[in-house]
C-alpha cells in the first residue's frame, strides 16, 4: 500500500480539523480566561507560554512514544482526539462555573486568599494538560504516515502544512463567524463536537492502514535516504536542528508580541484586525510548510540551507521593520482615506500590513520548521521522533519570546529596539550554525557574510535611536509630540494638534484617543462624574474604571463629601500625562484622596471586597476593546460592589454603533438597573442607574448644582442639565421590538456587524433619541417653574436637531436651528456659547 496516498487521504484532512479545533479552543480559552485575569498583556502572554510548554511537552512525549512503542500509535491518535474533547468540555466548566466563584465580588461564596493566583494555577494547569494533547497529535500522525512512505519528507512538509491551514482558518471561522452568531458556549460544544468525530474518522482511518501494515510487515517500503555526500552524524546535523528550532521559536512568537503592539497603534483596534492578522500569522505557517513538501530536493535536505533560511528571515525582519516605520504613509492612510470605506480599514488594511510585514518571516519559518524535522536525525523512519523534538525546542522557544518581550524587551528598548534584537537573534543562530564541525556546505564566503550581517545588525541596534510608531492622525495633521511612552500594556502619546483654530490637545492610548479637548467631549465625562451626585447621591468611596486624563476623576473629587477614590487604569503611566490638562481637570492626579491601580477594572471588582457609592465608567468604544465593560455580567458585577444606596455612571457612545446594538445596551442596561436613566450630552450619552429608583427632587437638585464653583467646560444651570435627561424606564418599555441584551457570552459589541461604522449611525441614534424622550415629570418632582423646564426642554431639542445637520456638513440648517434654540430657550447660555464657538457670532 503506498502510504504516501493513503496516509494523506486519512490524516491530512485530519490534520487540518485537529488544527481547526486547537485554535478554536485557544480563541476561546483566552477569551475566556479575559474575563477572570483581565484584558492584560501580563495575563495573556503567561497564559500562552503556558500553552506553548503544553504543547512542546506533548511533542516531546509523542516523539518518544514514536520510537519506543510504533504499533500502538494506531490506538494512540483516537483516543487522544477523544480525550481532548472531554477536557475541553471539562474546561468549558471550569471556566463557567467553578473558577468564578473562587473570587471574593459575590456576597454568599465563599472566596479563598490570593484567588488570583488559585485561579491562574488551576486554569494554567488545565491549559496545559489540553495543549500537551494537541501538541501530541502532529508527531504522532507524522510518525505513523512517514513510517513506510517513499517520501516521508514531503509527506512531513504536507502534515504541517494541513495543521497551520487548519489553525488558520479555525482562528478566522472562529472570530468572524462563531463566537458572534453561536456565541462562546455553543461555539466551545462545537469544538468538543468536531474533536469526538475526528476521533471516530481516525480511528476508521487507522483500522485500515494498520491491517495494510501488519500484511507489509515483511515487505517494508523503499525508504527514502540521504543521498551520498551529506554527513550522516546525528550529533551535528542535531545542534543545528535544534538551534534553529529553539531562535525561530524564540524570535517568531516573540515578533509577534511586537508586531501587535506596534499594528495596535497604526490599525483601528477591534477583535476583527487582530484575527486577521493572527490568521495571516498562520498561513505564512502553512504556505511555507506546503512550499518545501512541494519544492525540496536532495540539495536542500542539508543544513546549510537551514542556516541560509536564519539569514534570510533575519533579513525580512529588518525589512518589516522599515516597513513598519513607514506603514502609515504606505499603506495605512492611503487606504483609509475614505472614512466611509470601513472595510478597507477593517480588513484591507491589517491583511496587507500583515502581508508586508509579518507573512515573509513566517513564510520562511514555516519552510524551515519540516527541514529542522529532515536534517535532526539521519533515520527518515524516525521522522515522528525527530517532529516531536523539534516540536518541542520550538515550543520552549515560543514559551520564553512573549515573556522576554512583554516583561523585558519592550519596556526597557521599546518596540523597534525590540524588532532590532529578534533579527539579531536569528543572525546570532544563523552563525552559530555555520560553525559547527562538520557542517561543510557553508563556503567561507558564507560564513563572512553572516559575520558581516551579525555586526551590523549589533551596530544597528546600539546606535539606532529608537522609532517613535504614532497613530495616523499624527502624520496627517503633523502634530506635535509633547510625551510618548511605551509601557508593557500599550503605547500612550500625548499630542499637540494647532492645525485648526486653536491648539488642541490629544492624547492616545495606541490608536484611541482617551479624551478629545471639544466642548462636547468634555462635558459628557464630567456629566459622567458628576449627575449621580447631582441626583442626591451620598458618596464617601468610588470607583473609576478608566482614569483616562482625569476628567471624570476631577468632577467626582470635586465634591467635598467623597472621602476616597480608587481609580483603576490598564496603561500604567497615563495618570503622569494628567498634568497636561490642569485646566479640565483641576490636577486631580495630585488629590490625596487617589488610589491608583494598575490593571483591568472588570478583574479589580472581581478581586476586590470593597463595596462603593460610586461606580463610574469611562472605556473606550466597546468595539474597539472594552466590550466586556458593556455585557450584562459586567453591569451585575457593578451591582454587587454598590452600597444600598449606591449608583453606576457610564459613558454611553452614539458613533460606531448601529440602533439595534445602540439599543441594545441601553436595554442590557436597564435589564440590571430597571429604574435607570439616559442623559444625552451633545453627541454622547451617559447611562445611570442603581439599587434604588432614580427619583428626583428638583429643589435639591438646584442645590446640589448651586455648589459647583464656575467651569468654562460644564454650564451647570439645573434647568439645562434636567433637560438632557431623555429616556427612562417607561420611555424603554416602548421602543419597538426587543432589542437583544448583551452578554459575555454572545457580545455584538465585541463581534460587531461592519455597518457598525457606518457614519449615519451617529445621526439615526441621535434623531432615535431626540424623538422617543421620556416626560422629565416622571423622573423629577417639585419642579419650580415648569414653564422654564419648557423652555429648555424645546431648547435642547432644537440643539440636538441642529447637531443633526451639523453631522450631515448642513451648515446652513445648523445654524437656522442653533437660532431657533436661542430664540425659544434665550436664557440658555450655553447655545449663546455654541453659536460663538461653532459661527463667531451670536
Amino acid at each position: 500500500m503506498n502510504l504516501n496516498q493513503n496516509g494523506g487521504k486519512y490524516f491530512l484532512p485530519l490534520l487540518a480539523g485537529a488544527g481547526f479545533v486547537a485554535l478554536v479552543f485557544e480563541v476561546s480559552w483566552f477569551r475566556m480566561l479575559s474575563l477572570l485575569l483581565g484584558s492584560t498583556v501580563t495575563s495573556s502572554t503567561l497564559v500562552l507560554s503556558g500553552f506553548m510548554l503544553g504543547m512542546g511537552a506533548g511533542a516531546w512525549w509523542a516523539g518518544v512514544i514514536t520510537l519506543r512503542r510504533p504499533k500502538q500509535l494506531y490506538r494512540l491518535v483516537p483516543l487522544i482526539f477523544g480525550l481532548s474533547a472531554f477536557i475541553g468540555l471539562m474546561i468549558f466548566f471550569l471556566f463557567d462555573r467553578w473558577l468564578p466563584g473562587l473570587y471574593p465580588y459575590q456576597d454568599g461564596i465563599i472566596a479563598v486568599q490570593n484567588a488570583d493566583t488559585l485561579v491562574f494555577t488551576v486554569s494554567l494547569t488545565a491549559l496545559i494538560v489540553h495543549a500537551f494533547l494537541l501538541g501530541s497529535v502532529l508527531p504522532l500522525i507524522i510518525g505513523i504516515i512517514t513510517n513506510q512512505s517513499d517520501h516521508p519528507v514531503r509527506l512531513t512538509g504536507n502534515a504541517y502544512a494541513a495543521e497551520t491551514a487548519g489553525s488558520a482558518v479555525g482562528g478566522i471561522i472562529a472570530a468572524f463567524l462563531l463566537i458572534g452568531n453561536l456565541g462562546q458556549k455553543n461555539t466551545l460544544l462545537l469544538a468538543v463536537s468536531i474533536s469526538f468525530l475526528l476521533a471516530l474518522l481516525s480511528l476508521t482511518g487507522l483500522k485500515k492502514i494498520g491491517r495494510s501494515h501488519d500484511k507489509n510487515q515483511e515487505q517494508p517500503a523503499k525508504l527514502y535516504r540521504k543521498p551520498r555526500g551529506i554527513n550522516e552524524q546525528v550529533n551535528s546535523f542535531g545542534r543545528i536542528a535544534v538551534t534553529a528550532a529553539l531562535a525561530l521559536g524564540f524570535a517568531v512568537t516573540g515578533l509577534q508580541v511586537v508586531w501587535f503592539r506596534i499594528f495596535r497603534i497604526y490599525l483601528t483596534n477591534t477583535s476583527y484586525t487582530f484575527a486577521l492578522i493572527a490568521a495571516m500569522v498562520i498561513a505564512g505557517f502553512s504556505i511555507g510548510s506546503f512550499i518545501f513538501a512541494r519544492k525540496h530536493k536532495t540539495s536542500l535536505i542539508q543544513a546549510a540551507t537551514l542556516t541560509r533560511g536564519l539569514v534570510l528571515a533575519a533579513l525580512a525582519i529588518l525589512g518589516g521593520l522599515i516597513i513598519l516605520v513607514n506603514l502609515p504613509t504606505l499603506i495605512v492612510l492611503p487606504l483609509g482615506a475614505n472614512q466611509e470605506q470601513y472595510i478597507l480599514r477593517l480588513l484591507v488594511t491589517p491583511a496587507v500590513s500583515a502581508l508586508l510585514v509579518i507573512f515573509p518571516v513566517t513564510l520562511i519559518s514555516g519552510f524551515l520548521f519540516p527541514l529542522a524535522i529532515a536534517i535532526y536525525r539521519n533515520d527518515y523512519q524516525q521522522l515522528g521522533h525527530s517532529a516531536g523534538w523539534i516540536f518541542m525546542l520550538n515550543s520552549a522557544g515560543s514559551a520564553l519570546g512573549p515573556v522576554a518581550t512583554a516583561f523585558i524587551l519592550l519596556p526597557i528598548l521599546g518596540a523597534s529596539k525590540a524588532v532590532l534584537f529578534f533579527a539579531l537573534t536569528l543572525l546570532l543562530a544563523a552563525g552559530v550554525t555555520s560553525f559547527i564541525k562538520q557542517v561543510n556546505s557553508i563556503s567561507k564566503a558564507t560564513r563572512i557574510s553572516v559575520n558581516s550581517l551579525i555586526i551590523i545588525t549589533f551596530a544597528l541596534f546600539l546606535l539606532l535611536p529608537s522609532f517613535r510608531f504614532l497613530p495616523p492622525s499624527f502624520g496627517r495633521f503633523n502634530k506635535k509630540i509633547l510625551e510618548y511612552h511605551e509601557t508593557t500594556e500599550g503605547t500612550f502619546i500625548v499630542g499637540e494638534n494647532t492645525s485648526g483654530t486653536g491648539t488642541v490637545l490629544e492624547t492616545y492610548v495606541n490608536n484611541s484617543a482617551v479624551i478629545g479637548t471639544s466642548y462636547d467631549a468634555v462635558k459628557v465625562v464630567k456629566m459622567i462624574g458628576h449627575l449621580p451626585f447631582f441626583t442626591g447621591l451620598k458618596c464617601e468611596n468610588a470607583l473609576v474604571v478608566g482614569f483616562g486624563i482625569g476628567v471624570t476623576t476631577s468632577a467626582i473629587a470635586a465634591h467635598n463629601e467623597v472621602k476616597n477614590i480608587d481609580c483603576v487604569e490598564l496603561v500604567e503611566g497615563l495618570k503622569d500625562a494628567a498634568h497636561y490638562y490642569s485646566g479640565i481637570n483641576n490636577n486631580v492626579q495630585n488629590d490625596p484622596r487617589l488610589q491608583f491601580h494598575r490593571g483591568d477594572g472588570r478583574h479589580f471588582l472581581l478581586s476586590t471586597h470593597k463595596k462603593f457609592d460610586l461606580i463610574s465608567s469611562d472605556p473606550t468604544h466597546p468595539v474597539l476593546g472594552s466590550a466586556n465593560l458593556y455585557s450584562r455580567e459586567y453591569f451585575e458585577l457593578c451591582k454587587l460592589h454598590l452600597t444600598d444606596h449606591g449608583m453606576v455612571s457610564q459613558y454611553l457612545p452614539l458613533h460606531k454603533l448601529t440602533p439595534d446594538n445602540f439599543k441594545g445596551i441601553i436595554q442590557t442596561f436597564f435589564s440590571v438597573f430597571p429604574s435607570a436613566t439616559v442623559w444625552l450630552g451633545q453627541y454622547h450619552a451617559v447611562l445611570l442607574g442603581g439599587k434604588n429608583p432614580v427619583k428626583i427632587n428638583f429643589e435639591s437638585w438646584s442645590e446640589q448644582m448651586a455648589q459647583l464653583p464656575p467651569d468654562p467646560y460644564f454650564y451647570s444651570n439645573p434647568y439645562h442639565m434636567a433637560a438632557c435627561l431623555v429616556i427612562d424606564s417607561t420611555q424603554l418599555s416602548q421602543f419597538a421590538g426587543n432589542p437583544d441584551i448583551n452578554t459575555d457570552n454572545l457580545s455584538y459589541t465585541e463581534f460587531f456587524r461592519f455597518t457598525a461604522f457606518d457614519s449615519d449611525n451617529l445621526l439615526r441614534n441621535l434623531d432615535f433619541i431626540n424623538k422617543n424622550r421620556c416626560p422629565v415629570n416622571r423622573v423629577f418632582s417639585s419642579i419650580n417653574n415648569q414653564d422654564m423646564m419648557n423652555q429648555f426642554i424645546l431648547g435642547n431639542m432644537l440643539l440636538t436637531d441642529g447637531l443633526y445637520f451639523q453631522l450631515s456638513s448642513n451648515q446652513i440648517a445648523f445654524r437656522q436651528k442653533l437660532t431657533e434654540a436661542m430664540y425659544a430657550n434665550p436664557d440658555n447660555q450655553e447655545l449663546t456659547f455654541l453659536m460663538r464657538f461653532y459661527f463667531g457670532s451670536r
